[in-house]
């Protein structure tokens, strides 16, 4: 394909992918304006990353201008800022599925057969209090169970005992939880797809497969397949999720790599 084809066919996929996103951004009085000014920092990130770099020269602010086609003055402005530091994401996402995380697989919070104990709220090593002291870092304890609570992720089975009922934190939509989310699951899978395109061939990528029904499905079946995927969803995320944690924890000076897997379930089109 020629150098202009790949751009054209890029564009159209990048159009199809920011349709679903400017849906949501509209809903919640996103304008363009400020998108662009999103987009804009992330190119000029992109392209001060190592991967644009010219081996034994320093990259210019003049080369950043021409990879993205901004003024000399506009990237200027978006380097300071970049430099300055922005604010640090939430982490609240990140210690909330801890928690859930150490509860159904740390062995001091399970019970026989590996199932995860019912916690009184207090009182020692077997407590809800020192599992989110030891998974949550500085999240206080009755904060966290308030909210896994409030998500039905946790139930209260007696007075300040506690029963866990899922691996899983979903937040509410539009809280800030859920919109962090967003941003790591879609970043997650197109990373996946970048790197598969830039692999030699398919025995160097990542697994990224789909199944779908040629010619559609019946809408009547739609409900039987969602429980389908629901349930076998669930077990096959549950198996990697005990391989992983039977991982040893790497120390500080052995290297490493974030890593996981999503399952997502799309419906396009009609009746979605």
């Amino acid at each position: 394909m020629s150098a202009d084809s790949v751009k054209s066919a890029l564009l159209a996929a990048h159009k199809r992918l920011f349709q679903p996103l400017v849906r949501i951004l509209l809903r919640h009085g996103v304008s363009y304006a400020e998108l662009a000014e999103v987009v804009k920092t992330a190119y000029v990130e992109q392209a001060l990353s190592d991967e644009q770099a010219i081996p034994g020269r320093k990259l210019s602010r003049a080369r950043v201008a021409i990879l993205t086609g901004l003024t000399r003055k506009e990237v200027t402005k978006v380097t300071q800022q970049i430099e300055q530091g922005a604010p640090a994401p939430s982490t609240r996402l990140n210690r909330v599925t801890r928690v859930l995380v150490g509860w159904w697989n740390d062995p001091d919070f399970q019970g026989p057969y590996g199932m995860p104990l019912e916690l009184p709220f207090e009182g020692g090593v077997n407590s809800f209090t020192e599992l989110c002291r030891r998974h949550s870092g500085d999240m206080p304890a009755r904060a966290m169970l308030d909210e896994l609570v409030r998500v039905s992720a946790v139930q209260e089975v007696e007075h300040d005992v506690f029963r866990v009922l899922t691996r899983s934190y979903i937040p509410s939509a539009l809280e800030p939880e859920s919109l962090e989310r967003l941003g790591k699951v879609v970043r997650s899978f197109i990373e996946t797809i970048d790197y598969n395109f830039r692999a030699k061939d398919a025995s160097e990528g990542r697994f990224e497969r789909r199944v779908y029904p040629e010619g559609g499905l019946r809408k009547t079946d739609l409900e039987e397949f969602n429980t389908l995927i629901r349930t076998e969803g669930k077990v096959f995320l549950e198996k990697l999720d005990t391989w992983l944690e039977t991982r040893d924890k790497p120390d500080n000076k052995e290297e490493v790599v974030q890593t996981g897997v999503g399952v997502y379930h799309y419906v396009e089109g009609p009746g979605k």
